[in-house]
């Protein structure tokens, strides 16, 4: 017996670093940012539970 998905997981860079916002977030395959979401919309991503509250 394996040791389970990990192991056949790993070698192949999915995500690089975004042209707008910088972060390393950017699906080559998929062409979208998961951060900023460039690529799927000309809007920053952002949903209002996440905004930080002070």
């Amino acid at each position: 017996m394996g040791k389970g998905t990990p192991s056949r997981r790993g070698g192949k860079i999915v995500h690089v670093i975004c042209r707008r916002c910088g972060r390393h977030s950017y699906h080559r395959q998929k062409k979208v940012c998961a951060s900023c979401g460039f690529g799927a919309q000309s809007r920053r991503r952002g949903y209002d539970w996440a905004k930080l509250k002070r």
